[in-house]
């Protein structure tokens, strides 16, 4: 069967471009023993893809070369199956190639049900997706976030940094967030209920956070890295936690932050985590985050692009922060596209 695909095509110098990938066709066989043929109706994109680019593996996958096809999350239709729990016409989530036809082993996928609106299909990418259990993971396992909690959050109006937001707002916690524009700032505060939005343009980090959490902070959500990190170890009070989920801001790494021995002072605790080894989480996460959802108390936060050959200018607005919540590419195929 014939499809498009999108390869990578040159290894980045410094920052991931559109005009590092490029789409082409290809073709794609049919289903051997165990394995499925799909669709993707919707294709979430990562930004820590971009650590892997130019061939370093981490945990959350290989590392790409020239010539590979990157993969990331996405709600699928069955096509072709030769696994019985699978039947051609229905849905399902898991890890897939960016093409417009994937072949994948059927132990990587998971069935869902058919959404009753388009909404409801998003929200299997953001709060019921891979952002949405990352979040979950460090905010409510790592952090044990508590209602009585000051939370910062960086990134808090991206894919992981939205659902986190909105998850500790769900546990009744403090939330102040971090954004990069004025449109995001309103985002936080106005659909997203944050207690309170800084411009990481407006000054110098630990300026604007002093500013907005003038006693402190419990607990430190760190999707960036860089002088947000920094920012936080000053001001978490004594016995403060901070969970790194990410450290896009920092590139190819610029070592321990600075002021690190702060982790001494103030006796703080500083987690990292990759949400590949919680899967033991997910039945507890989709279980909770479903009645938040029912509940109105979370919402699907996304930017939505349109076809395989946008996939690149998706992938760079996602990384360059011109997109808001998840980076959502919808494929032809799926009613109400």
């Amino acid at each position: 069967m014939r499809c498009r695909e999108v390869r990578l095509t040159a290894v980045p110098d410094r920052s991931v471009t559109a005009e590092n990938f490029g789409v082409f066709d290809a073709d794609v066989a049919g289903p051997a023993r165990g394995q499925v043929l799909v669709g993707p109706r919707r294709l979430g994109l990562n930004a820590g893809l971009a650590h892997r680019l130019g061939g370093r593996g981490t945990a959350y996958g290989p590392g790409i070369g020239v010539g590979d096809v990157p993969a990331s999350d996405a709600v699928v239709e069955v096509i072709e199956s030769d696994d019985p729990d699978f039947e051609p016409g229905g849905l399902a989530v898991g890890q897939v190639p960016w093409r417009t036809v994937a072949l994948v082993d059927a132990d990587q996928l998971r069935k869902i049900e058919m959404p009753a609106t388009i909404e409801e299909l998003n929200a299997h990418l953001t709060v019921l997706g891979h952002v949405g259990f990352t979040a979950y993971t460090g905010m409510i396992h790592m952090g044990k976030v508590q209602p009585d909690d000051v939370v910062y959050i960086s990134g808090a109006a991206g894919g992981v940094g939205s659902c986190a937001v909105q998850f500790a707002k769900a546990i009744g916690a403090t939330v102040i967030g971090v954004a990069g524009s004025a449109e995001k700032v309103a985002l936080l505060t106005d659909v997203l209920g944050a207690d309170c939005a800084v411009n990481r343009h407006d000054g110098p980090a630990v300026d604007l956070l002093r500013a907005a959490a003038p006693d402190g902070i419990d607990l430190y959500y760190d999707n960036v890295g860089g002088e947000q990190l920094e920012a936080a170890l000053d001001v978490l009070k004594f016995g403060g936690r901070a969970i790194i989920c990410g450290a896009i801001s920092d590139g190819a790494g610029s070592g321990a932050p600075a002021n690190y021995r702060n982790l001494i002072r103030a006796e703080l605790t500083m987690r990292g985590f990759t949400v590949t080894a919680h899967e033991n989480l997910r039945g507890q996460f989709e279980s909770e985050v479903r009645g938040w959802l029912r509940a109105d108390r979370v919402r699907s936060i996304h930017t939505l692009f349109d076809g395989i050959e946008r996939v690149p200018e998706a992938f760079e607005s996602l990384l360059t922060g011109g997109s808001t919540g998840r980076v959502i590419v919808a494929m032809p195929g799926f009613q109400g596209n």
